[in-house]
């Protein structure tokens, strides 16, 4: 497990700093969301990593995890098409 959170750690690192870079050169809001993302699963990792008994028998943290990771999936796809669609736009991928 250690493993694992090392390596969402690091990711969650490189994705802030590549959402501060975006951001910087294009300014518009959308390129700010990989960053606002990471935060949301940061969040919502913290269920996961801070396990509590289930409430009733019915919700417990593993099962608000699961919830807490719908929302960051939209808005991350959303991120891709406008991202891709910058890209199709500009210089970047121009022969």
């Amino acid at each position: 497990m250690a493993a694992n959170v090392a390596v969402g750690i690091a990711q969650n690192v490189l994705w802030s700093w590549f959402s501060v870079t975006h951001y910087q050169r294009l300014r518009k809001p959308w390129a700010a969301w990989p960053g606002l993302i990471v935060a949301w699963i940061v969040m919502a990792m913290s269920l996961e990593l801070l396990d509590f008994p289930p409430y009733k028998f019915v919700v417990d943290a593993h099962s608000l995890w699961h919830l807490g990771t719908v929302g960051p999936t939209v808005w991350w796809y959303s991120f891709l098409i406008k991202d891709a669609q910058q890209d199709m736009a500009g210089d970047r991928l121009k022969a």
